[in-house]
C-alpha cells in the first residue's frame, strides 16, 4: 500500500519544556514536524476538503496541545501531540511527531537534539 501523508514542517513554538531549572524558568524555542497518514483516495476523486483531513485543523490541535501544557520531556510532548491528532481525527491512521530542541542547556557543538515519536490508530 502506498503511503499517503500530509506533513506540517518547521512549526516553531516557545514553551517551558525540560528538566533543568533554567529551561523551566526562561523557556525555549522548539521546532516541530508533524506527519499524518490517511487514505487520500476519496479526496482525489471529489477534490473536496470534506474528504480529507484539514491540515489547518491539525495545526490548531497541535498548537492547543503545545500551548496548553507543560512537559518535562520532549518525548511526552511528542506523544501528547500524536495522541491528540489521533483522538481528534479518526480517519488518521498514523502520526509521527519530530521535535527539535534548538537551545541546549549545556555547552556543545550540537546543532540540536531531536526526538521522534510515532503512533498508530487502533486497528490501523
Amino acid at each position: 500500500m502506498l503511503e499517503e501523508k500530509i506533513v506540517l514542517r518547521g512549526i516553531t513554538v516557545f514553551g517551558y519544556y525540560g528538566v533543568s531549572p533554567m529551561e523551566r524558568e526562561i523557556g525555549q524555542k522548539l521546532e516541530l514536524d508533524v506527519e499524518f497518514c490517511h487514505d487520500f483516495t476519496k479526496a482525489c476523486m471529489t477534490d473536496s476538503l470534506e474528504d480529507t483531513v484539514n491540515y489547518e485543523r491539525v495545526y490548531a490541535k497541535v498548537m492547543e496541545t503545545v500551548e496548553g501544557n507543560r512537559f518535562n520531556l520532549l518525548e511526552t510532548l511528542a506523544d501528547a501531540i500524536c495522541r491528540a491528532v489521533l483522538d481528534t481525527f479518526p480517519v488518521v491512521k498514523s502520526v509521527k511527531c519530530t521535535i527539535r530542541k534548538l537551545t541546549l542547556p549545556f555547552p556543545s557543538t550540537l546543532s540540536h537534539v531531536e526526538v521522534v515519536v510515532e503512533r498508530t490508530a487502533e486497528g490501523a
